[in-house]
């Protein structure tokens, strides 16, 4: 009978003391609601974004049209242009642009001419290519509705070449380019951007250092399936 008691006092006391050891390791666990588990904050998270279309060693024309933001007075300056980019993989690309300019009077210019027979004094763009090597800086995606998505990059291109003068001819020019490319299934692209264009000309009031930012729409298409 003794030893009964004595094995049942025992085993009580283990039950009491494995219990209380599980209560303290629950206790360990637990989180309070403010906080971060302990456990997650430790771990590196990674978040895998594959893009839709692969840009990987794939070919893309386009076409845009522009417009100077900034003009000189009494002018209006548009263009079209053309371009030929090579993928070289997600990040990083390489193409050539062939502009050609459209330069007007506006209507005070026109009046201005008309009775003061006065042209504003700048050398008129006829065209410019360049090369130039762009950067996607990030890629990220905006949901229209409940089953369609867009996917974006922002970039940002820096490119040197040469622009047609009317009275001076060729001068060296450096574009600074930068803006949004949306992609549109698999093959087409479509192009929100600002080219800054950085050159010289001869003024009647001397040499004048110019910068057109070209406002523009491109709209562009894509070649082969790409690679991984």
């Amino acid at each position: 009978m003794k030893k009964l008691i004595s094995l049942t006092i025992i085993g009580f006391s283990t039950f009491a003391v494995a219990n209380t050891d599980l209560s303290n390791k629950l206790d360990e666990l637990r989180v309070p609601d403010d906080k971060v588990s302990p456990v997650v904050t430790e771990d590196k998270l990674y978040i895998v974004n594959k893009r839709y279309s692969s840009l990987v060693n794939r070919h893309e024309l386009s076409f845009s049209g522009g417009k100077n933001m900034n003009p000189v007075s009494h002018i209006d300056n548009k263009l079209t242009s053309w371009l030929y980019r090579y993928h070289i993989n997600s990040n990083f690309q390489v193409g050539l642009r062939y502009n050609t300019y459209y330069n007007d009077l506006t209507s005070s210019g026109k009046t201005l001419y008309k009775e003061e027979a006065l042209l504003p004094d700048t050398d008129f763009a006829f065209k410019s290519t360049s090369a130039f090597l762009g950067i996607n800086t990030f890629y990220g995606k905006m949901r229209l509705t409940e089953k369609s998505v867009i996917y974006f990059d922002q970039f940002v291109s820096l490119g040197y070449g040469e622009v047609d003068l009317a009275e001076n001819g060729l001068q060296k020019m450096i574009n600074l380019d930068a803006g949004f490319s949306f992609w549109m299934g698999k093959k087409m692209s479509l192009r929100f951007g600002l080219n800054n264009e950085f050159y010289s000309q001869r003024r009647r009031s001397g040499l004048t250092n110019v910068h057109n930012m070209m406002g523009y729409f491109e709209l562009g298409y894509l070649f082969g399936q790409g690679t991984i």
